[in-house]
C-alpha cells in the first residue's frame, strides 16, 4: 500500500477489529433478549442508552462509539465534512434489518421450533389440542403443518375412544371440533352436541358453570354448516352466558372481562390470523387464565417481528410501484383513490404468512388498479365512454384504445403492461399461460361495473337477487381468487385447464365479503353517487325499515358463512392459495369496518385502518412485553 494512505490504514484496522469483536457477541456470545437492547444502543448511538447493558456490551460500545466519533471530529476539523451520520448508518445496515439481528433472530427462532415439535411429542391428547390451539393464535401453526396434521388424523382414527373419555369436557371436545373443522377433516356435529346435551335434549348440568368450556362451544359454534341448527342453539346459549359472566365479573377481574368482550366482537374463525396473533400475545403477558407456554409465547412473538419484517420492505416496492405509477397518471386521474398502503393491506389480510410475498405484491397491485378503475366506472366517467372502455377490456388490444379519453387511456395502458408482466413472469418460471384467465377475471369485474353504471344512469333499483347476482363480482373478490390461483406454488396446467369461472367457494365468500362492504360503506357510496346498495334494494322491494334490511343481510350473511365453511372442508381440489383467499376474504373485511357480534358494521373508520397499518406493518411486538 502506498504510503499516503496510512490514516486510512489504520482506521480500516481498527474497525475490522471491532467487526470482529462485534460479530463474535452476536454469533456466540449474546443472548438474544442481549442482543435486542445491543442492537437499539447502536441505533440510537447514545451513551446514555447503555446503561442497562451487561458489562462486556458496555465496554465494547463505549470504546466503538469514542473510536467512531473521534474520527469522525478528524475529519470534520480538517475537511469541513460530517461523516458521522454516514458511519452510523454503514455500521447499522451490517448488524440491523436482515444482517446480523436477522441472522440471530433467524437462529432462535429456528431453536425454538425445534422446541415446540418436541413439546408436541410429549404431551397427552388434551394438551397436544391446546397447543395446537395457542400455535394458530401465535400465527405460527404453518410451521408446524404436517405435524398438526398428522396428529389429529390420528385422533380421527382414535375419536371414539376420545369421546368417550372427554364426553364430560366440553372445553376438549369443542376445540377438537374445531380444530379439525378448521383443518379440513370431517367432523360429525353430533360429537360436539353430544358433549353439551343429554338424551333428551337438554344441556348437561355442568356444562353452566365451565367458563372455558362456554367460550370453546361459542368458538367452535362458527364452524357450522348448513343444516346444523343444533350448533346455532349452542351459539345462542354460549352467547347469553359469556355475556352474564362478563358483566358480573367486570370488577373482579376486568382484564378476562376485556377478553371475552373480544372474542363475543369477533370469533376467532372471523380473524385474521395476524391481528390475532398480536392481541393474543399481549393477553398471554396480562391474563392469567391465559396459560400459553413460554417456549411457544417467545416463538409467537419472534415470528410476528421477523414476518412484520417482511410486510415492510413489501410494503417499501409497493410505495415505491405506486409512485411510477402516479407519475405516469401525471394528474390526469385525480379523481380516484390514491391508496396503496390500504391496498397492500387488505392483500396482506388474504395472505398472510411470509412464504406467499410474490402472491401479496401482486395483489396489491391489481387491488390499487381496482380502486382507480372503480371510481372511473362510479364517480368520472360517462355511460358511453364506459362502454368503449370496457370493450377495449375485452379485446386487450393496445390499438383500440384509440377513441379513449386520456385518462382512459393512460389506465388502460398501465394495467395492460401489469398484467402481462405478471404473465410473461409465470410464462417464464413455470411454462405456463395464465394470461387468459387473468383478462376474463378483468373482463367479468368490468362488465359487472358496466352494469351497475346503467342502473345509475338509467335510475333502475334492481331487486335484491338482481343486485347480489352482480355484486359478488363487483366487489373485486373473484378477481382477486383467479390472481391467488394463478399465483399458487404448486400451479400446474391441470389446475388452470380444470378450473370452473367460478367455482362455488368463489361466489360465498364474494358474496359476504360484499354484504360486510356494503354493510359498511353504502351510505358514503351513495352519497358520492353509487346505485343502490344490497340495503336499499331489499328495503324497496319488501317495504321494510333499514333496521330490517340490515337484520335480514345478517342473516344471509350467516347463511353464506355456512355454505363457505362446508365448501372449506370438501375442497380438497382446489389449490391451497387459492382455498387461502376464499376463507380470507370475508375476515379481510374486519380489518377495514368495525364490527360487533350481532351489531351493525360501521362505516369505513380511518383511524381502525391506521391502528391496523401501525400494529400489523409497522410496530413490533417489544420483547417480554408488560413482564
Amino acid at each position: 500500500m502506498e504510503p499516503h494512505f496510512s490514516t486510512c490504514i489504520k482506521e480500516f484496522a481498527k474497525a475490522i477489529c471491532f467487526i470482529n469483536v462485534v460479530d463474535d457477541i452476536y454469533d456466540i456470545y449474546g443472548s438474544l433478549d442481549e442482543l435486542q437492547p445491543f442492537t437499539d444502543a447502536v441505533k440510537r448511538w447514545d451513551s446514555a442508552t447503555r446503561k442497562s447493558l451487561p458489562a462486556y456490551m458496555n465496554i465494547c460500545l463505549s470504546k466503538l462509539f469514542n473510536i467512531v466519533n473521534s474520527l469522525a471530529c478528524k475529519i470534520m476539523e480538517e475537511k469541513g465534512l460530517d461523516i458521522l451520520s454516514y458511519l452510523k448508518e454503514k455500521f447499522m445496515q451490517s448488524i440491523y434489518g436482515g444482517g446480523k439481528m436477522g441472522d440471530v433472530h433467524e437462529k432462535r427462532r429456528e431453536k425454538l421450533k425445534k422446541d415446540v415439535k418436541l413439546l408436541i411429542k410429549v404431551k397427552n391428547f388434551a394438551d397436544q389440542l391446546e397447543l395446537f390451539d395457542s400455535l394458530q393464535k401465535l400465527g405460527v401453526a404453518y410451521h408446524f403443518e404436517e405435524e398438526i396434521k398428522y396428529l389429529l388424523n390420528l385422533m380421527k382414527f382414535s375419536e371414539e375412544k376420545l369421546r368417550m373419555e372427554f364426553n364430560e369436557d366440553i372445553h376438549v371436545m369443542a376445540l377438537y371440533f374445531r380444530l379439525l373443522r378448521e383443518h379440513g377433516f370431517e367432523v360429525s356435529k353430533d360429537l360436539l352436541v353430544k358433549s353439551y346435551k343429554d338424551e333428551n335434549g337438554c344441556f348437561k348440568p355442568f356444562v353452566f358453570h365451565n367458563i372455558k368450556g362456554i367460550l370453546s362451544l361459542y368458538e367452535a359454534s362458527f364452524l357450522a354448516m348448513d343444516g346444523e341448527d343444533a350448533i346455532d342453539d349452542a351459539k345462542e346459549f354460549a352467547l347469553k352466558h359469556l355475556n352474564d359472566f362478563m358483566r358480573s365479573n367486570l370488577s373482579a377481574n376486568p382484564l378476562l372481562a376485556q377478553h371475552l368482550a373480544i372474542a363475543l366482537e369477533l370469533p376467532l374463525h372471523h380473524r385474521i390470523l395476524k391481528v390475532q396473533a398480536r392481541m393474543f400475545i399481549e393477553h398471554s403477558h396480562h391474563i392469567k387464565e391465559i396459560n400459553v407456554d413460554s417456549i411457544v409465547l417467545e416463538l409467537g412473538q419472534l415470528d410476528f417481528n421477523m414476518t412484520q419484517n417482511i410486510y415492510k420492505r413489501e410494503l417499501k416496492e409497493i410505495l415505491m410501484w405506486w409512485t411510477k405509477i402516479s407519475n405516469i397518471f401525471s394528474g390526469k386521474l385525480t379523481f380516484a383513490r390514491d391508496w396503496p398502503v390500504e391496498s397492500y393491506l387488505l392483500a396482506v389480510s388474504m395472505a398472510i404468512e411470509p412464504q406467499f410475498s410474490t402472491c401479496r405484491k401482486e395483489l396489491a397491485k391489481a387491488i390499487c388498479f381496482v380502486n382507480v378503475i372503480d371510481d372511473i366506472y362510479d364517480i368520472y366517467g360517462l355511460l358511453d365512454e364506459l362502454q368503449l372502455f370496457t370493450d377495449v377490456v375485452d379485446r386487450w388490444d393496445f390499438a383500440t384504445r384509440k377513441s379513449l379519453p386520456e385518462y382512459m387511456k393512460i389506465c388502460l395502458s398501465e394495467l395492460f403492461n401489469t398484467v402481462n408482466s405478471l404473465a410473461c413472469k409465470i410464462m417464464e418460471e413455470k411454462g405456463l399461460d395464465i394470461l387468459p384467465y387473468l383478462k376474463r377475471a378483468w373482463l367479468d369485474l368490468c362488465k359487472a361495473y358496466m352494469v351497475e353504471a346503467r342502473w345509475y344512469y338509467i335510475g333502475y333499483s334492481p331487486t335484491f337477487e338482481e343486485y347480489l347476482d352482480n355484486a359478488w363480482i363487483s366487489v373485486s373478490a373473484p378477481l382477486v381468487s383467479v390472481m391467488a390461483l394463478c399465483m399458487s406454488e404448486n400451479l400446474t396446467n391441470f389446475s388452470l385447464e380444470s378450473f370452473d369461472f367460478y367455482p362455488s367457494i368463489i361466489r360465498q365468500s364474494s358474496i359476504i365479503f360484499r354484504l360486510y362492504n356494503d354493510l359498511g360503506t353504502s351510505k358514503g357510496e351513495l352519497q358520492r353517487g353509487d346505485v343502490s346498495k344490497s340495503i336499499q334494494c331489499y328495503m324497496k322491494e319488501k317495504h321494510v325499515s333499514e333496521l330490517e334490511a340490515q337484520e335480514f343481510i345478517r342473516n344471509i350473511i350467516n347463511k353464506y358463512w355456512k355454505e363457505l365453511n362446508r365448501e372449506w372442508i370438501k375442497g380438497l381440489r382446489y389449490e391451497e392459495t387459492f382455498k387461502m383467499v376464499a376463507i380470507n376474504l370475508p375476515r379481510a373485511a374486519h380489518l377495514f369496518y368495525l364490527q360487533s357480534n350481532g351489531g351493525n358494521m360501521g362505516e369505513l373508520n380511518t383511524e381502525k385502518m391506521k391502528d391496523n397499518v401501525i400494529s400489523l406493518l409497522l410496530e413490533p411486538i417489544t420483547f417480554n412485553e408488560g413482564d
